[in-house]
């Protein structure tokens, strides 16, 4: 469920103006005409269903669905989208806990491509990691990696405002971690050796009670030095391997996110049939 993401609340009268790049994304990408509706994401992080009254040449006119109507034209327009909407999306991940994506920087432009998924999948931190490892070069691409990131949002309906930390060391990064990870936290590292690593199930498993946020570390080409592997592990950071082919880094981190995702949101259902069982 696609929606837009406003840089502005309403106006006195209810109303958002559209105008410049957003309005190009409204008009031409999703073909947007009055009595189209639009979920619209405010800064206060509202999700708040609209509709279009008025498109110009230049400026597009939101204004909120009027309670007990379906906002059609004359020619019965429907909303823009069908299927799921953005506000079910939510409700989906009230109980998730956050999760945070510790990314060795990885070569050219793959760092772009992990941006946009990790979004998707609804990370709520992004850590690139000037690693041993990492390409030369400072990496840092802040304003493209924000546009990318409003973009995948507005894309995949998410409600997560994904944000994503300036490339910084693994020493920052995990001080970052331990500030913000909370009283139960639980923090995995891929790690492409099956000796000193364990399963996912079996590390998620070994713990009890709920988490109070939930991280990847995934390294970048070559994988992550021993150097590197010992910090995440002095920092609470377990091994896990995948018994998978060999994964590109752009591929492990979303097949590691979705995984970790995966078992924690349905921990209660397989940790019940291993009970039974």
């Amino acid at each position: 469920m696609r929606q837009y993401i406003s840089g502005s609340e309403p106006d006195a009268f209810g109303q958002i103006c559209v105008t410049g790049k957003d309005y190009r994304y409204l008009k031409q990408v999703l073909r947007l005409r009055p009595g189209d509706n639009i979920d619209v994401r405010l800064p206060s992080g509202k999700l708040q269903p609209m509709v279009v009254v008025s498109s110009g040449a230049r400026q597009l006119v939101l204004e909120p669905v009027a309670a007990g109507t379906n906002n059609r034209d004359a020619a019965g327009r429907r909303a823009v989208e069908t299927g799921v909407s953005a506000a079910a999306i939510a409700d989906g991940m009230a109980n998730r806990i956050p999760l945070w994506l510790i990314q060795f920087l990885p070569k050219n432009q793959k760092m772009d491509v992990i941006v946009r998924q990790a979004t998707e999948i609804g990370v709520s931190i992004i850590i690139p990691v000037l690693g041993c490892r990492s390409p030369s070069g400072d990496g840092n691409r802040m304003d493209r990696w924000d546009r990318i990131i409003r973009e995948a949002r507005q894309q995949s309906g998410s409600p997560v405002a994904t944000k994503i930390h300036a490339p910084c060391s693994l020493a920052l990064a995990v001080e970052l971690w331990q500030q913000e990870k909370g009283d139960k936290p639980c923090g995995f590292v891929l790690y492409e050796k099956t000796n000193g690593s364990c399963l996912l199930h079996e590390a998620v498993a070994a713990e009890s009670g709920v988490f109070s946020a939930a991280a990847v570390a995934v390294g970048c080409e070559g994988g992550i030095a021993p150097d590197e592997l010992n910090v995440l592990q002095q920092a609470g950071f377990i091994p896990v391997h995948f018994y998978t082919n060999i994964l590109r880094t752009e591929t492990a981190t979303v097949y590691g996110l979705s995984a970790l995702q995966t078992v924690l949101t349905e921990r209660n259902v397989w940790q019940l049939k291993e009970s039974i069982s």
